[in-house]
C-alpha cells in the first residue's frame, strides 16, 4: 500500500497536522532549496513532539557530492532521532565514487538513509545498484527546480513505473514527490511506490514556502486513505 509523506518547516506546522498526521512527517526548509535543512534543534523538537505517532524524516540540505561533508551531515542529522535521513544525489563528476565512500558511514549508523534523485536533473549513470550496494535504505524522485513544474512534467508514467520496479527489485524503499497535486494521487497510486510526498499541495496556491494549511492536508490524507486500511508505522 502506498503511504503519504508531508513536509513541514516548523514545529507549528507539524502540530497543525495533529488531526491528520501523515505516515511520514518530513522536515525540510523549503526556502533553502529542494532539500533545504532545518536546524538540528528544530528537528529534535519535532521528533520529540511526534513521539512515535508517525515516522519522521529530515533532509540534510542541498550539499555537494563530497563524502566527508555528507558523512558528517548524515551522522549529525541521525543524532536528532529521526527514522530516516534524506540526502540529495546530484549529477557531479565523482558521484559514483562519493556514494561508494559513504558506505562505511551509512552502515555504521542505525538510521536508514534515503537517496533523493531529481527528475529534472537525473544522473547520467544508473545509480540504483550503486545506492543499494552502499547500504542506502531507499530512493526517491523529486524535482530540483521549484518553478511550478511537477514530477509528471518531467517523466512519463511508464518511466516512473520502471523506476519503482527497479528500486523494489534492488530491495529499496521507493518514493515519488515533486510538486505533486491531489489529482496526481489517482495517477500515481497504481505504480505502487512505497510513498508519495507532498509539500506545495499542502500550501495555499501551491506555494511551498508559505504556511501549511491543515485543511489541504486533510484532503490529501482522505484521498490517500480512501478505501485502504491504515498504514502501520511501527
Amino acid at each position: 500500500m502506498t503511504r503519504w509523506l508531508a513536509s513541514v518547516q516548523s514545529l507549528d506546522e507539524a502540530q497543525s497536522l495533529i488531526e491528520h498526521l501523515p505516515d511520514i512527517l518530513d522536515m525540510k526548509n523549503p526556502s533553502q532549496g529542494a532539500l533545504g535543512a532545518l536546524t538540528h534543534q528544530t528537528v529534535t523538537e519535532i521528533v520529540r513532539w511526534v513521539n512515535h505517532r508517525c515516522l519522521c524524516s529530515a533532509t540534510v540540505g542541498d550539499l555537494t557530492m563530497q563524502a566527508d561533508i555528507l558523512s558528517a551531515a548524515i551522522s549529525d542529522m541521525a543524532a536528532t532521532g529521526v527514522d530516516y535521513v534524506k540526502i540529495g544525489i546530484f549529477d557531479e563528476p565523482d558521484l559514483s565514487r562519493c556514494i561508494e565512500q559513504l558506505e562505511s558511514t551509512i552502515k555504521a549508523i542505525h538510521t536508514p538513509v534515503i537517496a533523493v534523485m531529481f527528475a529534472d536533473q537525473l544522473p547520467a549513470q544508473k545509480m540504483i545498484p550503486t545506492l543499494a550496494k552502499a547500504g542506502f535504505a531507499g530512493v526517491m524522485l523529486d524535482t530540483a527546480i521549484k518553478n511550478g513544474q511537477g514530477l509528471l512534467d518531467h517523466l512519463s508514467i511508464g518511466t516512473l513505473k520502471r523506476f519503482v520496479v527497479e528500486a523494489k527489485s534492488a530491495g529499496l524503499l521507493c518514493g515519488l514527490a515533486g510538486a505533486l497535486t491531489i489529482e496526481n494521487i489517482q495517477q500515481l497510486s497504481p505504480l505502487e511506490a512505497d510513498y508519495l510526498g507532498f509539500r506545495s499541495a499542502l500550501c495555499h496556491q501551491q506555494t511551498r514556502t508559505s504556511f501549511l494549511d491543515p485543511e489541504l492536508a486533510k484532503q490529501i490524507h482522505s484521498q490517500m486513505n480512501a478505501g485502504m486500511p491504515k498504514a502501520k508505522t511501527g
